[in-house]
């Protein structure tokens, strides 16, 4: 693979919603020209760890695999960024409390790293999106990151097709019915399978 690289962060809702699906999900990168490099931060354990909500709906992410997988993709901020970056979660705290958002330390923390280093951000939490919108911070959601990796050869049509049934079977849908039906159609040039 060769050209430009381009890293992706995934919140914790975006790495819950494929992790089980596709897996490894950050390992390999994928694509050419920009190769596709996913990653999550260390915080997604710890919020893991301290939620019994994740715990019980989420038990396969304890598993070695997907834990050497996360591992092995968990973005690190250059040491030169750090302090760019904690003015930048300290900011989108600010605005997110001025504004009435309900997002979490977590996902501000992965905003404020996307926005520090220039990356977008996966997820599908309309609060981050809220955020990331008002402060240009490029967010994807899961609908999209999935396009990318069918593009690419990551995935195919029939996984996509998987992971959104999936979905619905666990009453885990990203978004509105409606309006998943249209970025389906959208993206994939063809109807949702739900």
């Amino acid at each position: 693979m060769s050209g430009k690289s381009q890293h992706l962060l995934l919140d914790s809702n975006a790495y819950f919603r494929l992790g089980i699906s596709i897996h490894p999900l950050l390992t390999p990168a994928f694509g050419t020209s920009p190769q596709y490099a996913l990653y999550v931060l260390a915080e997604l354990d710890d919020e893991y760890a301290t939620s019994v909500r994740l715990q019980g709906k989420f038990e396969w992410v304890t598993k070695p695999e997907y834990r050497a997988d996360r591992k092995t993709r968990r973005y690190t901020l250059p040491t030169d960024k750090r302090t760019a970056a904690l003015n930048a979660f300290t900011f989108l705290l600010n605005f997110a409390d001025d504004q009435r958002i309900n997002v979490s330390r977590e996902d501000l923390k992965a905003l404020a790293a996307a926005y520090v280093m220039g990356i977008p951000v996966v997820t599908d939490d309309g609060g981050m999106a809220q955020v990331a919108e008002a402060n240009d911070i490029e967010c994807w959601n899961t609908i999209k990151l999935m396009r990318v990796m069918e593009t690419a050869g990551r995935i195919d049509l029939d996984k996509v097709t998987e992971i959104v049934e999936y979905w619905e079977y666990d009453n885990d849908l990203p978004m509105a019915l409606p309006r998943l039906r249209t970025m389906f159609r959208e993206y994939f040039g063809s109807d949702c399978p739900i």
